[in-house]
Protein backbone atom coordinates (compact mmCIF):
# COMPACT_ATOMS: atom_id res chain seq x y z
CA UNK A 1 0.00 0.00 0.00
CA UNK A 2 1.33 3.55 -1.00
CA UNK A 3 1.78 6.44 1.50
CA UNK A 4 -0.35 9.42 0.69
CA UNK A 5 2.22 12.68 0.56
CA UNK A 6 0.21 15.42 1.88
CA UNK A 7 1.13 19.35 0.96
CA UNK A 8 2.16 19.29 4.84
CA UNK A 9 4.47 16.72 4.22
CA UNK A 10 5.92 17.67 1.21
CA UNK A 11 6.36 21.45 2.45
CA UNK A 12 8.54 19.91 5.29
CA UNK A 13 10.66 17.41 3.69
CA UNK A 14 11.74 20.47 1.18
CA UNK A 15 12.28 22.54 4.26
CA UNK A 16 14.45 19.89 5.60
CA UNK A 17 16.24 19.86 2.32
CA UNK A 18 17.04 23.24 1.83
CA UNK A 19 17.85 24.39 5.44
CA UNK A 20 19.81 21.30 6.50
CA UNK A 21 23.12 21.77 6.42
CA UNK A 22 22.93 25.91 5.78
CA UNK A 23 23.61 29.05 7.57
CA UNK A 24 20.43 31.03 8.65
CA UNK A 25 20.16 34.56 8.63
CA UNK A 26 16.55 36.09 10.09
CA UNK A 27 15.86 39.59 9.11
CA UNK A 28 13.97 41.97 11.36
CA UNK A 29 11.31 42.44 8.55
CA UNK A 30 11.04 38.38 8.73
CA UNK A 31 12.37 37.46 5.59
CA UNK A 32 14.69 34.32 5.84
CA UNK A 33 17.84 33.42 4.02
CA UNK A 34 19.93 30.62 3.79
CA UNK A 35 23.13 30.11 2.50
CA UNK A 36 26.72 29.95 4.01
CA UNK A 37 28.18 33.14 5.99
CA UNK A 38 31.50 34.14 4.17
CA UNK A 39 31.98 37.32 6.55
CA UNK A 40 31.18 40.10 7.91
CA UNK A 41 33.02 43.27 8.49
CA UNK A 42 32.38 47.00 8.58
CA UNK A 43 28.71 47.06 8.65
CA UNK A 44 27.99 44.38 6.15
CA UNK A 45 27.31 40.63 6.34
CA UNK A 46 28.66 38.11 3.35
CA UNK A 47 26.81 35.05 1.99
CA UNK A 48 27.29 32.63 -0.48
CA UNK A 49 24.36 30.87 -1.61
CA UNK A 50 23.56 28.08 -4.52
CA UNK A 51 20.89 30.03 -6.35
CA UNK A 52 21.92 34.05 -6.32
CA UNK A 53 25.41 35.54 -6.49
CA UNK A 54 27.25 36.48 -2.90
CA UNK A 55 24.20 38.25 -1.01
CA UNK A 56 25.52 41.61 0.68
CA UNK A 57 22.93 42.45 3.93
CA UNK A 58 23.45 45.07 6.58
CA UNK A 59 24.42 43.82 9.75
CA UNK A 60 22.00 46.22 11.58
CA UNK A 61 19.07 44.62 9.79
CA UNK A 62 19.77 41.42 11.35
CA UNK A 63 17.27 39.55 14.04
CA UNK A 64 19.28 36.40 14.30
CA UNK A 65 22.18 34.06 12.87
CA UNK A 66 22.84 30.51 12.96
CA UNK A 67 25.91 28.86 11.14
CA UNK A 68 26.55 25.46 10.71
CA UNK A 69 29.77 25.44 10.68
CA UNK A 70 32.32 26.84 13.16
CA UNK A 71 32.98 30.65 12.25
CA UNK A 72 36.21 33.23 13.86
CA UNK A 73 34.38 35.50 15.95
CA UNK A 74 36.44 38.88 16.29
CA UNK A 75 35.14 41.26 19.18
CA UNK A 76 36.26 44.94 19.15
CA UNK A 77 38.30 44.52 21.89
CA UNK A 78 40.63 42.18 19.65
CA UNK A 79 39.26 38.66 20.96
CA UNK A 80 38.54 35.97 18.37
CA UNK A 81 35.88 33.15 19.33
CA UNK A 82 35.76 30.80 16.90
CA UNK A 83 32.44 27.88 16.66
CA UNK A 84 29.37 27.78 15.33
CA UNK A 85 27.13 31.30 15.62
CA UNK A 86 23.41 31.09 17.06
CA UNK A 87 20.57 32.92 18.92
CA UNK A 88 18.83 36.31 18.42
CA UNK A 89 21.34 39.59 18.28
CA UNK A 90 20.13 40.52 21.90
CA UNK A 91 21.00 36.61 22.66
CA UNK A 92 23.68 35.61 20.79
CA UNK A 93 26.58 32.44 21.76
CA UNK A 94 29.19 30.87 20.07
CA UNK A 95 30.10 27.29 20.84
CA UNK A 96 33.68 27.64 21.24
CA UNK A 97 33.95 23.96 22.54
CA UNK A 98 33.99 21.27 25.17
CA UNK A 99 36.20 23.19 27.28
CA UNK A 100 34.72 26.27 27.18
CA UNK A 101 31.13 25.93 26.39
CA UNK A 102 28.87 28.58 24.98
CA UNK A 103 30.15 32.01 25.29
CA UNK A 104 27.59 34.88 24.93
CA UNK A 105 28.34 37.30 22.07
CA UNK A 106 26.77 41.02 21.89
CA UNK A 107 26.11 41.39 18.72
CA UNK A 108 26.93 45.46 18.48
CA UNK A 109 30.49 44.56 19.89
CA UNK A 110 31.34 41.80 16.82
CA UNK A 111 33.68 43.88 14.81
CA UNK A 112 34.30 41.08 12.05
CA UNK A 113 33.45 37.15 10.79
CA UNK A 114 35.87 35.52 9.05
CA UNK A 115 38.34 37.96 8.77
CA UNK A 116 41.83 37.86 9.08
CA UNK A 117 42.74 40.66 11.80
CA UNK A 118 44.98 43.60 10.33
CA UNK A 119 48.16 43.11 11.58
CA UNK A 120 49.71 45.75 14.74
CA UNK A 121 51.53 47.91 12.28
CA UNK A 122 52.86 48.35 8.67
CA UNK A 123 55.81 49.90 7.76
CA UNK A 124 55.88 51.88 3.71
CA UNK A 125 58.27 54.51 2.52
CA UNK A 126 60.08 55.09 -0.27
CA UNK A 127 63.87 56.24 -0.94
CA UNK A 128 65.03 58.24 -3.63
CA UNK A 129 68.09 59.81 -5.65
CA UNK A 130 69.15 62.38 -7.90
CA UNK A 131 72.24 63.67 -9.76
CA UNK A 132 73.54 66.24 -12.54
CA UNK A 133 76.55 66.74 -13.75
CA UNK A 134 78.16 69.20 -16.53
CA UNK A 135 81.24 70.37 -17.70
CA UNK A 136 82.60 72.26 -20.32
CA UNK A 137 82.18 75.82 -20.92
CA UNK A 138 80.08 75.52 -17.30
CA UNK A 139 81.01 72.74 -14.79
CA UNK A 140 77.90 72.34 -12.91
CA UNK A 141 77.03 69.47 -10.53
CA UNK A 142 74.30 69.30 -8.27
CA UNK A 143 72.74 65.85 -5.98
CA UNK A 144 69.86 65.25 -3.63
CA UNK A 145 68.24 62.61 -1.91
CA UNK A 146 65.78 61.92 0.75
CA UNK A 147 63.74 59.43 2.65
CA UNK A 148 60.13 58.97 3.84
CA UNK A 149 58.72 56.29 6.44
CA UNK A 150 55.39 55.74 7.82
CA UNK A 151 54.40 53.51 11.01
CA UNK A 152 50.94 52.63 10.88
CA UNK A 153 49.08 51.20 13.60
CA UNK A 154 45.06 50.98 14.11
CA UNK A 155 45.42 54.27 17.19
CA UNK A 156 48.63 55.80 16.16
CA UNK A 157 51.25 56.70 13.37
CA UNK A 158 54.76 57.95 12.67
CA UNK A 159 56.55 60.32 10.23
CA UNK A 160 59.99 60.68 9.53
CA UNK A 161 61.08 62.64 6.63
CA UNK A 162 64.35 63.78 5.16
CA UNK A 163 66.02 65.63 2.33
CA UNK A 164 69.60 67.23 1.34
CA UNK A 165 70.07 69.23 -1.68
CA UNK A 166 73.90 70.41 -2.62
CA UNK A 167 74.65 71.72 -6.03
CA UNK A 168 77.77 73.59 -7.05
CA UNK A 169 78.49 76.12 -10.36
CA UNK A 170 82.07 76.09 -11.98
CA UNK A 171 83.48 75.56 -8.62
CA UNK A 172 81.13 78.02 -6.30
CA UNK A 173 78.74 76.23 -4.15
CA UNK A 174 74.86 77.65 -4.88
CA UNK A 175 72.63 75.18 -3.15
CA UNK A 176 72.96 73.07 0.11
CA UNK A 177 70.25 72.48 2.89
CA UNK A 178 69.01 69.94 4.92
CA UNK A 179 65.14 69.06 5.29
CA UNK A 180 63.80 67.20 8.52
CA UNK A 181 60.64 66.55 10.05
CA UNK A 182 59.58 63.94 12.56
CA UNK A 183 55.30 63.53 13.56
CA UNK A 184 53.77 61.52 15.69
CA UNK A 185 49.55 60.94 15.39
CA UNK A 186 47.37 59.40 18.03
CA UNK A 187 43.89 58.12 16.46
CA UNK A 188 40.82 59.26 18.94
CA UNK A 189 38.58 57.62 16.70
CA UNK A 190 38.92 56.25 13.06
CA UNK A 191 39.29 59.34 11.79
CA UNK A 192 40.17 62.24 14.29
CA UNK A 193 43.42 62.31 15.94
CA UNK A 194 45.95 64.51 17.29
CA UNK A 195 49.76 65.45 16.48
CA UNK A 196 53.00 66.67 17.48
CA UNK A 197 55.18 67.75 15.60
CA UNK A 198 58.95 69.03 14.56
CA UNK A 199 60.55 70.84 11.84
CA UNK A 200 64.62 71.01 11.14
CA UNK A 201 65.76 72.94 8.46
CA UNK A 202 69.49 74.11 7.86
CA UNK A 203 69.99 76.31 4.68
CA UNK A 204 73.40 78.38 4.08
CA UNK A 205 71.24 80.81 1.56
CA UNK A 206 68.62 81.54 3.82
CA UNK A 207 70.64 82.34 6.57
CA UNK A 208 69.41 79.58 8.55
CA UNK A 209 71.62 78.01 10.47
CA UNK A 210 68.94 76.14 12.11
CA UNK A 211 65.51 76.73 12.05
CA UNK A 212 63.22 74.39 14.72
CA UNK A 213 59.09 74.58 14.66
CA UNK A 214 57.59 72.15 17.38
CA UNK A 215 54.06 71.90 18.32
CA UNK A 216 50.54 69.66 18.95
CA UNK A 217 47.81 69.92 17.15
CA UNK A 218 44.67 68.58 15.81
CA UNK A 219 43.84 66.65 12.32
CA UNK A 220 40.92 64.98 10.87
CA UNK A 221 41.72 62.27 8.04
CA UNK A 222 38.79 62.53 5.48
CA UNK A 223 39.96 59.89 3.37
CA UNK A 224 42.92 56.76 3.68
CA UNK A 225 42.85 53.94 1.36
CA UNK A 226 44.93 52.36 -1.24
CA UNK A 227 43.59 54.89 -4.08
CA UNK A 228 43.42 58.34 -1.85
CA UNK A 229 44.28 60.09 1.18
CA UNK A 230 42.93 63.23 2.46
CA UNK A 231 43.98 64.93 5.74
CA UNK A 232 43.25 68.52 7.70
CA UNK A 233 45.47 69.23 10.52
CA UNK A 234 45.35 72.63 12.73
CA UNK A 235 47.69 73.50 15.62
CA UNK A 236 50.17 75.80 17.39
CA UNK A 237 53.59 75.99 17.17
CA UNK A 238 56.71 77.43 18.73
CA UNK A 239 58.90 78.50 15.68
CA UNK A 240 62.75 79.54 16.64
CA UNK A 241 65.53 80.53 13.84
CA UNK A 242 69.20 80.46 14.83
CA UNK A 243 70.67 82.17 12.02
CA UNK A 244 74.01 82.44 10.43
CA UNK A 245 74.47 86.20 10.53
CA UNK A 246 71.24 87.63 11.14
CA UNK A 247 69.39 88.08 14.56
CA UNK A 248 68.16 84.88 16.32
CA UNK A 249 64.63 84.84 16.57
CA UNK A 250 61.79 83.24 17.98
CA UNK A 251 57.54 83.74 18.00
CA UNK A 252 54.41 81.44 17.67
CA UNK A 253 52.63 80.46 15.05
CA UNK A 254 49.48 78.92 13.94
CA UNK A 255 50.07 75.65 11.87
CA UNK A 256 47.35 74.52 8.94
CA UNK A 257 47.87 71.65 7.00
CA UNK A 258 46.57 69.83 4.40
CA UNK A 259 47.78 66.11 2.90
CA UNK A 260 46.72 64.43 -0.49
CA UNK A 261 47.41 61.45 -2.08
CA UNK A 262 45.31 60.48 -5.38
CA UNK A 263 46.69 57.22 -7.51
CA UNK A 264 46.45 57.91 -11.00
CA UNK A 265 46.75 55.35 -12.72
CA UNK A 266 47.51 51.44 -11.56
CA UNK A 267 51.47 53.56 -12.79
CA UNK A 268 50.95 57.01 -11.48
CA UNK A 269 50.31 58.55 -8.37
CA UNK A 270 49.93 62.21 -7.37
CA UNK A 271 51.00 63.81 -3.78
CA UNK A 272 50.40 67.37 -2.39
CA UNK A 273 51.09 68.09 1.06
CA UNK A 274 51.08 72.04 2.30
CA UNK A 275 51.74 73.72 5.37
CA UNK A 276 50.94 77.26 6.61
CA UNK A 277 52.60 78.92 9.72
CA UNK A 278 51.05 82.17 10.06
CA UNK A 279 52.15 84.59 12.84
CA UNK A 280 50.39 84.82 16.30
CA UNK A 281 52.65 88.02 17.13
CA UNK A 282 52.84 89.84 13.67
CA UNK A 283 49.46 89.85 11.84
CA UNK A 284 49.70 89.11 7.93
CA UNK A 285 53.44 87.79 8.64
CA UNK A 286 53.35 84.15 7.40
CA UNK A 287 55.94 81.03 6.34
CA UNK A 288 54.70 78.09 4.08
CA UNK A 289 56.09 75.02 2.85
CA UNK A 290 54.22 73.08 -0.24
CA UNK A 291 56.12 69.57 -1.22
CA UNK A 292 54.41 67.78 -4.39
CA UNK A 293 54.95 65.01 -6.12
CA UNK A 294 54.54 62.50 -9.35
CA UNK A 295 55.76 59.07 -9.62
CA UNK A 296 55.60 56.99 -12.11
CA UNK A 297 56.23 53.29 -11.56
CA UNK A 298 58.94 51.30 -13.69
CA UNK A 299 59.06 48.27 -12.36
CA UNK A 300 58.16 45.88 -9.39
CA UNK A 301 59.30 49.09 -6.36
CA UNK A 302 61.55 51.32 -8.54
CA UNK A 303 59.53 54.67 -10.33
CA UNK A 304 60.81 57.73 -11.81
CA UNK A 305 59.70 60.97 -9.50
CA UNK A 306 59.21 64.65 -10.54
CA UNK A 307 59.20 67.01 -7.46
CA UNK A 308 58.96 70.33 -6.52
CA UNK A 309 59.25 71.98 -2.85
CA UNK A 310 58.09 75.66 -2.71
CA UNK A 311 59.07 78.09 0.50
CA UNK A 312 57.70 81.50 0.97
CA UNK A 313 58.21 83.48 3.82
CA UNK A 314 56.82 86.54 3.71
CA UNK A 315 59.28 88.59 6.30
CA UNK A 316 62.94 87.39 5.35
CA UNK A 317 66.32 88.12 6.13
CA UNK A 318 67.97 90.94 4.14
CA UNK A 319 69.25 89.38 0.94
CA UNK A 320 67.01 86.56 1.02
CA UNK A 321 64.01 86.28 -1.27
CA UNK A 322 60.85 85.42 -0.20
CA UNK A 323 60.03 82.53 -2.47
CA UNK A 324 62.51 79.42 -3.37
CA UNK A 325 61.61 76.56 -5.85
CA UNK A 326 63.67 73.46 -6.51
CA UNK A 327 62.44 70.90 -8.64
CA UNK A 328 64.27 67.43 -8.82
CA UNK A 329 63.72 64.04 -10.80
CA UNK A 330 64.67 61.22 -8.97
CA UNK A 331 64.85 57.50 -9.21
CA UNK A 332 62.68 56.20 -6.27
CA UNK A 333 62.70 52.76 -4.73
CA UNK A 334 58.97 52.34 -2.41
CA UNK A 335 59.00 49.90 0.50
Amino acid sequence: MKKKITPLLLCLSLAGVSFAGADQIVLKNGDRITGTVISAEKGLLTLKTDYAEKIELKTDAVQRIETEQPVDVRLEGGEILTGPLQGDVDALQVTAGDARGAADVEWAKVASINVEPPPPWTWDGKVFLGAFAQSGNTDRTSVNFGADATRRSLKDRYNLTFLYNYAEEDGELTTRDIYGALKYDYFFTEKFYGYLSVELLKDKFKDLNLRTIVGPGVGYQVWEDDIKALAFEAGVAYFSEDNIDGEDDQWMTARLGMKFRYKLSDYATFSNNLTVYPSLEQGGEFTSRNEADLTTTIAGPWSLRLANVWEHDSDPAEEVKKDDSKTSLNLQYSF
